[in-house]
């Protein structure tokens, strides 16, 4: 299986080659996907997140707004 998705990462080069142009549904997947991808994530973070509980969901925001707030101060992705 290793193999196998060894070999399919060779895929996307041999479907788009170089001195061809890409296609623009291709183009337009990789403008909208990671922001989709990121939303997905938070939600899925937050499922869980009861607001009726002890706990109200503050640990969680505080999270979130730390993260907001070091990606604005520092404008680095990997805080």
């Amino acid at each position: 299986m290793v193999i196998f998705g060894t070999i399919l990462t060779i895929l996307p080069f041999v479907v788009f080659p170089f001195d061809k142009p890409t296609p623009k549904y291709v183009q337009y997947l990789g403008k909208v996907l990671p922001s989709t991808v990121i939303g997905l994530l938070v939600i899925y973070c937050f499922k869980d997140v009861s607001l009726l509980s002890e706990t109200y969901g503050i640990p969680e925001f505080i999270g979130v707004a730390v993260v907001v707030l070091l990606y604005f101060w520092k404008k680095n992705i990997l805080l």
